[in-house]
Formats: C-alpha cells, sequence, structure tokens
C-alpha cells in the first residue's frame, strides 16, 4: 500500500513539473513579439512602408505606429505647425519623432521628458523648444488621446 502511493506521489510531481514547464514555455513564447507586417501607404504620391520611409528597417515600436498611423502621417506633417527645425531635418525625421511620439503618448506614465530622452537619441543637437511641438501637436493631431 505504501508502495502504491509512494508512485502516486511520484508520478503526481513529474505531472506537475511538466505541466509547470510547459507553462513557463508557452508564456516565454508570448512574451516575444510576433513581426509586423509593413503595410504601405501613400506618402508623396508613392507607395511607401515604413522601411522605405525611413531607409532601414523598423522597429517594433516604430513599425506599430506607422501601421496605425501612416495613412494621416503625409498630410500631418504637411500641415502642422511644427516649427523651423521640423523643416530643418526634412520629413521622413519629422514623420519618425511624431510616430515616437504617439507611441510614448499611448504608454501610461509617458510624458515629454521621455520623448526628448528618445528623440535625443538621433537628435542630440535639439532643444526642448525645438522638440516640444512634435510632443503636442502629434497627441493632439496625427494620434490624439482620447
Amino acid at each position: 500500500m505504501k508502495r502504491i502511493l509512494y508512485v502516486l506521489i511520484i508520478v503526481t510531481l513529474c505531472t506537475l513539473a511538466v505541466v509547470g514547464f510547459l507553462v513557463a514555455l508557452s508564456s516565454f513564447r508570448d512574451t516575444t513579439p510576433r513581426p509586423l507586417a509593413d503595410e504601405t501607404f501613400m506618402i508623396h504620391g508613392q507607395p511607401t512602408t515604413c522601411s522605405m520611409l525611413f531607409g532601414q528597417a523598423c522597429d517594433y515600436s516604430l513599425q506599430s505606429e506607422y501601421n496605425r498611423w501612416g495613412n494621416e502621417l503625409e498630410s500631418f506633417i504637411e500641415s502642422s505647425p511644427l516649427g523651423p527645425y521640423a523643416t530643418e531635418i526634412g520629413f521622413a525625421a519629422s514623420a519618425k519623432l511624431s510616430l515616437q511620439a504617439c507611441g510614448l503618448a499611448r504608454t501610461a506614465g509617458k510624458t515629454a521628458l521621455e520623448f526628448e530622452t528618445l528623440a535625443r537619441r538621433e537628435h542630440p543637437e535639439a532643444t526642448s523648444p525645438q522638440l516640444f511641438p512634435f510632443w503636442n501637436r502629434t497627441r493632439q493631431g496625427l494620434c490624439p488621446q482620447t
């Protein structure tokens, strides 16, 4: 009788270990972002993907924002008063800053300070007054907060 009880305990423990391993493995797989489609939108009369616009493959976050807001990107950049810095850096860089602002603005607790930190990775010369219109106007026009 004791032998049967020990066998049942061992079988139960082994089963629990296997189930725990499978649950941990499946949760690990779910944390890896799935590749996103590279959507195509008309920009300056040309079908344009995220990687075509920025001249390199887009990371998951930028691709996600492009897929969501890319259809409105050209009209937003061309019609929004983003300031002289936007004119200086050009359309693609302004579009990237705007998409990055959208991504951060949709993340709880993120502010203009985090946006400035992110923006200065590629634009270390940019001042706060030059970057603020991207943060402010983008959240009002391209990806309004609801």
